[in-house]
């Protein structure tokens, strides 16, 4: 079976890191990206703007859906992802974390984006090419993990900074194969 994660290519410019770097944040509505040091979360904030321009809000880091930590860590998101899939749903997927985690390393992405009604929930791995961040195996099978006991959309994006356009390949899916 082939799992496909699409990739989507987000880009930046010098001026948006040099702010972010700066600690100009104001517009970041994440709490703990914004809290960040130095050029830590930037990719998370631009791949998060980018879903605030579709409709969506997002949460960077303090989220579990796998189980991996105790109920009531993250209220914000328990919330959100209680009320997209049901009690039910939402606690036998966070049995996945202490049936399977010693056997089969799996991480959950970077953020959560929903819908403001929870409508519609996604996971986005985020990957900035100057910093030369690299997608993990434990990282594509989290994401497919999510995608096939959630059916849930999963993303990679990729951020790249303006000037380096040129020089890259096509966006290709990520694909994983059971």
């Amino acid at each position: 079976m082939d799992i496909v994660i699409p990739t989507r290519r987000l880009i930046y410019n010098k001026e948006q890191l040099e702010r972010w770097k700066s600690g100009d944040r104001n517009d970041c509505i994440d709490s703990y990206c914004r809290k960040l040091p130095g050029s830590k979360g930037f990719g998370e904030y631009i791949a998060g703007k980018y879903y605030e321009s579709l409709g969506y809000q997002w949460i960077h880091h303090d989220f579990n859906l796998l189980g991996g930590n105790k109920l009531g860590k993250y209220p914000t998101a328990e919330i959100i992802l209680r009320s997209h899939f049901g009690d039910s749903r939402y606690e036998s997927g966070r049995a996945y974390w202490p049936t399977f985690s010693p056997f089969v390393k799996t991480e959950e992405p970077d953020l959560l984006v929903y819908k403001p009604d929870y409508s519609e929930i996604r996971f986005v791995e985020c990957k900035r090419r100057d910093t030369n961040d690299k997608l993990r195996e434990s990282q594509i099978r989290g994401m497919a993990i999510l995608k096939l006991l959630f059916n849930c959309t999963v993303e990679v994006v990729e951020i790249v900074e303006e000037s380096s356009l040129h020089h890259l390949e096509e966006v290709q899916a990520v694909v994983w194969r059971m």
